[in-house]
């Protein structure tokens, strides 16, 4: 994580620059800020706003959940570059190579990225229901690693619509997530927030349940750093940077199944949105 966190504020943020370039600075700055890290907000959406829910079906009398959700999300090409203001292309967060644009007396080299595809990635969650009501809840208390500390918070409410509707095929629910993640480290401060609402369905054959939903969902990133820069080989004073931007999280389509084998529930659906995320859930119900 230590190792993460320092490569997220040196290739994001650490940019040394002399004074006069100060103008191309501001609008190199400004760039870095949405079209570098745009990817990363849209990220941190698509991995909280996952692993919602695996059936429509609520307990009226009282029933018991306890998750281990697993992820694998998917980098579109088109998030891994974005266009500067002349129409060069340079790496986002989840890209390679940054651009290298000719300027008077040499060049200014952009930031490179952590080229990665894919990102794997995990949530544990519980939930209760009862009268046909469901309270989800995640929760990582704050960790420690070294001088790096990060927490998370969520919580769900999902409400049975299809205990209204007397012989209707399959269960209808509706569910609304809130969820934030922080990361503070010595430089370097990141928390997101990510709003979900769905309306999801499914349908049981035995020991097989098909399910889907459609949900709407944003995501917000707040990053503030230390940004330090050089004047003619001196070093000036450091600078708190403060940096708000949202994700391209909007709409996504949910497809899965889940196996129920006694209190076990083995899940798998797929997400399609401004990135795709395969969910994988390991459940217990009591």
């Amino acid at each position: 994580m230590k190792k993460v966190l320092l490569l997220l504020f040196l290739i994001l943020f650490a940019v040394q620059v002399n004074a006069q370039f100060e103008d191309r600075f501001n609008d190199l700055s400004e760039n870095l800020q949405k079209g570098y890290s745009t990817p990363l907000a849209t990220w941190t959406g698509t991995y909280l706003n996952s692993g919602g829910y695996y059936s429509a079906s609520v307990s009226k009398i009282f029933g018991f959940k306890l998750s281990l959700v697993g992820m694998m999300i998917f980098i579109p090409d088109d998030q891994k570059t974005f266009k500067l203001s002349d129409g060069t292309e340079t790496a986002t967060f989840f890209g390679e190579k940054g651009a290298a644009v000719p300027e008077t007396g040499g060049y200014v080299v952009y930031p490179p990225g952590i080229n990665q595809t894919s990102i794997p990635t995990g949530i544990p969650q519980v939930a209760l229901s009862t009268l046909g009501s469901e309270v989800m809840l995640r929760y990582i208390p704050a960790v420690d690693i070294e001088d790096v500390s990060f927490d998370l918070f969520g919580i769900g409410l999902k409400h049975s619509v299809s205990q209204y509707i007397p012989l209707l095929p399959v269960d209808i629910a509706v569910q609304i997530m809130y969820n934030k993640f922080s990361l503070e480290g010595p430089d370097l401060t990141i928390g997101t927030s990510n709003l979900a609402f769905n309306a999801h369905a499914s349908r049981s054959f035995g020991l097989l349940t098909l399910y889907g939903g459609l949900q709407y969902e944003s995501t917000s990133l707040d990053i503030e750093y230390v940004f330090t820069g050089t004047e003619l080989g001196q070093v000036l004073d450091d600078d708190k940077i403060k940096v708000s931007l949202d994700g391209d999280n909007s709409v996504r389509l949910t497809l899965g199944a889940a196996l129920r084998l006694a209190f076990l529930v083995l899940n798998a659906d797929v997400n399609f949105g401004s990135q795709t995320a395969v969910v994988a859930g390991l459940n217990f119900e009591f």
